[in-house]
Parts: C-alpha cells; sequence; structure tokens
C-alpha cells in the first residue's frame, strides 16, 4: 500500500538523511576557527525573549506599561487601571495585553533580529507560503485525528475550568470574536517562534534535532496547564517542528494551532451550554 506504516517509515528516514546531509554539509563550509554565530544570536536573543515574557508578559503585568506613560502624564497608573480593570472589558483588555507582548517579544524581536543582526531573510526561517509546498491536506488530516481527543477533554472538569481563557467569551458576539482575534494572533507569534525562528535558526548546526530543542521550552509553557494538555504539548511540538522543517514553512502549524484551539474554546463552551446563548 501506498501508505503502508512501512512505506511512511521509510519516507521519514529518507527525509532525516536529506536534512542530516544538509546539516552536515552547512557545518563543513563554517570555519572551525569561529563561533557560530547565527547560534549564539538565535539561543541567547531566545534565552532574553523567555525571560522577559515570563516577567512582564502575562495578562496581569500591564502594571509595567507604568514605566512607558509615566513621563508623559500626571495619572499613568490610574489611567491604566481605567483600561485593564474597567469591569465589563477589563479581562478582555488583560488578555489583548497578553497577546500584544507575545506577538512582540516571539515575532516583532525575532523578525528584527534576522532582518538586521543576521541579515537573512524572513523566508528562510518559515515565514514561506510557496504554491505546492506547504501541505494543507496533511494539516487537515492532522486536525481531524486531533479533533476527538479535544472533544472527549472538552467534558472534564480541568478542562473546562481552563477554557476558554476569556469568561465571557459567551456574553456577546463581540466578545467571542474578539477573544478569538486576540487568541490567534498570538499563536501566530508563537508558532514563528517555536517553529520558525528557532528551528530554522538552528538546523544548521543541530539538524533535525533542532525539532527537540524548541520542543523543551514550548513544553515548559505549558506547565500549569491540565497534564494531558502538557503530555500532548511534547508530540505536537515535535510534529509541528518536522512539518515546518522538512516544508520550510510555519504555515500548516499556524493553521492547526489556530484550529485546535479555537475548537477546545466553543467545545468546551459546547459542553457547559454557554455557546448558543450568544
Amino acid at each position: 500500500m501506498a501508505f503502508s506504516p512501512r512505506t511512511i517509515l521509510k519516507k521519514i528516514n529518507q527525509a532525516i538523511a536529506v536534512h542530516e546531509e544538509e546539516s552536515r554539509n552547512a557545518q563543513l563550509a563554517r570555519p572551525v576557527n569561529r563561533l557560530d554565530r547565527q547560534l549564539l544570536v538565535v539561543m541567547l536573543s531566545a534565552a532574553v525573549i523567555l525571560s522577559w515574557l515570563d516577567y512582564y508578559g502575562s495578562s496581569g503585568d500591564w502594571r509595567s506599561m507604568e514605566f512607558i506613560f509615566g513621563p508623559f502624564m500626571d495619572d499613568a497608573e490610574g489611567w491604566l487601571r481605567d483600561i485593564f480593570m474597567d469591569r465589563e472589558y477589563g479581562r478582555l483588555t488583560r488578555l489583548a495585553y497578553w497577546s500584544g507582548t507575545t506577538i512582540l517579544g516571539y515575532f516583532i524581536v525575532p523578525v528584527l533580529i534576522i532582518r538586521f543582526v543576521l541579515k537573512e531573510r524572513l523566508s528562510d526561517y518559515g515565514l514561506s507560503f510557496r504554491k505546492g509546498k506547504v501541505p494543507f491536506g496533511l494539516t487537515l488530516g492532522l486536525f481531524l485525528f486531533m479533533l476527538p481527543p479535544v472533544v472527549f477533554v472538552a467534558f472534564t472538569d480541568s478542562f473546562q475550568s481552563t477554557y476558554p481563557f476569556y469568561q465571557h467569551a459567551d456574553r456577546s458576539t463581540f466578545d467571542l470574536i474578539a477573544w478569538l482575534m486576540i487568541y490567534g494572533g498570538q499563536f501566530f507569534a508563537l508558532e514563528f517562534f517555536y517553529r520558525g525562528f528557532l528551528i530554522h535558526g538552528l538546523k544548521r548546526r543541530f539538524g533535525v534535532y533542532a525539532i527537540l530543542v524548541s520542543t523543551i521550552p514550548y513544553t515548559m509553557i505549558h506547565f500549569g496547564k491540565p497534564m494531558p494538555e502538557t503530555l500532548g504539548s511534547i508530540i505536537a511540538g515535535i510534529a509541528l517542528g518536522a512539518i515546518s522543517y522538512h516544508y520550510k514553512s510555519i504555515w500548516p502549524a499556524v493553521v492547526l494551532h489556530v484550529a485546535i484551539a479555537v475548537s477546545m474554546d466553543l467545545f468546551s463552551l459546547s459542553a457547559q451550554g454557554r455557546l448558543f446563548g450568544l
């Protein structure tokens, strides 16, 4: 059969051999008496970005913006409090802050590093959308494969107590759409960082093992969530990383991640009987 396990395994091994040869050739072409500049820039900047996001990137860190607006107004703290602690939309604006800092740290800063420090093309870091090269058929298949587990866990107490992050998502159509846009934006940035910046920035040095390197911090950002989701992030990190590596594009991972995340929220709301009250 064309899609027998043996055939699939053979194709995977062939792809690994090709990519490992590419990494080996890149290392042979690099002078041995010089530090690997790309490796240093990517790994050190990733460490700084992850540290900054941990201290200033959560929805409750909006108070740090007082440092920015303080010099230009008398009561910056009160102005920010009015925005982020508003009874009606305070939670949504705090989540928008979280999404905004995620986009800044995971996307904007790496893009600036790629363009102005490494002086490389963004398409070399997964922002490639070449016709015929992006496997959306595979993406759809993976989504359908993941859908039954998502439906199953949507009925668990731990899942319903976690999702959606925005508890008022069912209050109105505006709330739901605004939340899903905020949520989807940070997933795009997340995919660019873990499946683009890290994997494509480290593959010349580590070959296919760059996928595992990126999976470690990706798993760690799931700490505190339901354990099945955290363990599942290991599998997802490897699978999405492999797709990005092989096809040189983060877009399948972006589409899959957003589709799964949106489905998780919708199924959770539905399981709680809150979805159709919009």
